[in-house]
């Protein structure tokens, strides 16, 4: 996993803690996170 840079690695490993949510569907998560536009993760970030 050393191709993936650390920070996207620390979010991954932050949604793979989340209840029933694994490693594969972390990724998942994480890399369409990095697809949303800024305002997109602007708003999911404040929801949180």
């Amino acid at each position: 996993m050393d191709a993936i840079p650390q920070a996207l690695q620390q979010l991954i490993a932050a949604f793979g803690r989340l209840p029933g949510i694994g490693r594969k569907t972390a990724t998942r998560l994480a890399f369409h996170i990095l697809k949303n536009t800024k305002e997109e993760s602007e708003e999911l970030a404040q929801a949180i």
